[in-house]
């Protein structure tokens, strides 16, 4: 039987009221991404291989496995940058989504 834990998902722009913000339920072991389109969360997602940025979120706090994904480098994963399409939840989480733009 998996854990699950409560994952809150934030898409807004900086000193404006968020245009999503939504707590679920999830699995330890399915993608983040999956989970959350399954609960009708839609999420930015192109490869699904965690090979590009288009999913990528930044954690507010929390813990995920992405040890999947290939396209961040080890100083972004630190930062706090993740690939919802193969980051498990880990502990509770607040991420905010939709950050490509916002990736350096």
């Amino acid at each position: 039987m998996p854990k699950t834990y409560e994952v809150r998902l934030i898409k807004g722009k900086k000193n404006k009221p968020p245009e999503m913000d939504v707590t679920l339920t999830l699995p330890d072991n399915v993608y983040i991404v999956d989970s959350a389109e399954d609960n009708g969360v839609e999420l930015p997602a192109t490869c699904r291989t965690g090979n590009c940025s288009n999913c990528v979120g930044r954690m507010v706090e929390g813990e995920v496995d992405q040890l999947d994904q290939a396209f961040l480098t080890d100083k972004q994963v630190k930062d706090g940058w993740v690939l919802l399409c193969v980051a498990y939840p880990r502990s509770n989480c607040t991420i905010k989504t939709h950050q490509e733009a916002y990736l350096v």
